[in-house]
């Protein structure tokens, strides 16, 4: 037998402000008032303290947190959930902990605070700057506003972010699609995810499709999207993952 692997961390946050038509996760609308951040935490410790035996004495050298959209959640909430996987689980000196953050859900204060809390990278959820794809796609924020949650992230002191973008988006030429990543790369991010739209059972896109790019149109968005991407110095590592040199 070989060595063990290195461990890793997900951790799931179920609710959203407005389920998206293409989105098959397991994410929620809040049915009003304060989110029960205290007992999901305690739900979430008690739940990692029946596979504690599975670490079998590793540390911990990645902790993401996804969703549903984690960043509707505190700096409070994750400044205790670290403390508490940390009581149980070593942290490796270099750990990386991502947070999954949507724009229109976050402010400089907030961010602030997750800097703070120990996270040290976050994943950006912009799928899009482009007005018409964003409200195709159902999502409750605007170009600025994603722009904007980049340049604060950088004031909060992250220096390791993923930008998350899709493309064979409703209505979406290669022309568009060009856009969208020409502007991700003008933000510098480390990483951009960059994957197709896919009609996923069970979810409105599903039973109601929209009218997405003919099989020709996709093709040159793959093929121009990674040449451009590649020409930016970014390479990819898997399907839909590209990374610069450095990260």
């Amino acid at each position: 037998m070989g060595s063990t692997p290195p461990l890793s961390l997900y951790v799931h946050t179920p609710w959203c402000v407005r389920k998206c038509p293409y989105c098959d996760f397991n994410s929620h609308e809040p049915t009003g008032g304060e989110l029960p951040e205290t007992d999901y935490l305690d739900a979430l410790v008690r739940d990692l303290e029946f596979d504690l035996a599975l670490a079998d004495g590793r540390e911990l050298v990645s902790i993401f947190i996804g969703g549903g959209t984690p960043s509707l959640l505190s700096p409070a909430f994750y400044r205790r959930l670290l403390r508490e996987v940390n009581a149980r689980l070593p942290f490796a000196a270099d750990i990386e902990i991502t947070l999954e953050a949507n724009p229109g859900t976050t402010e400089q204060a907030r961010f602030d605070g997750y800097r703070e809390a120990g996270i040290n990278r976050l994943s950006i959820g912009t799928q899009s700057f482009q007005s018409a794809q964003l409200a195709a796609l159902g999502r409750i924020h605007s170009a600025d506003e994603a722009i904007r949650a980049v340049s604060q992230a950088r004031t909060a002191g992250f220096d390791n972010l993923n930008i998350d973008l899709m493309h064979g988006l409703p209505g979406q030429t290669p022309e568009l699609a060009l856009a969208d990543i020409d502007q991700a790369l003008a933000l510098g991010p480390e990483h951009l995810s960059w994957y197709q739209l896919t009609l996923e059972p069970n979810t409105a896109f599903h039973s109601r499709p929209p009218a997405l790019p003919e099989e020709e149109a996709l093709w040159d968005i793959q093929e121009q999207g990674h040449e451009r991407l590649t020409r930016a110095g970014l390479s990819r590592y898997e399907i839909s993952a590209y990374a610069s040199a450095s990260s």
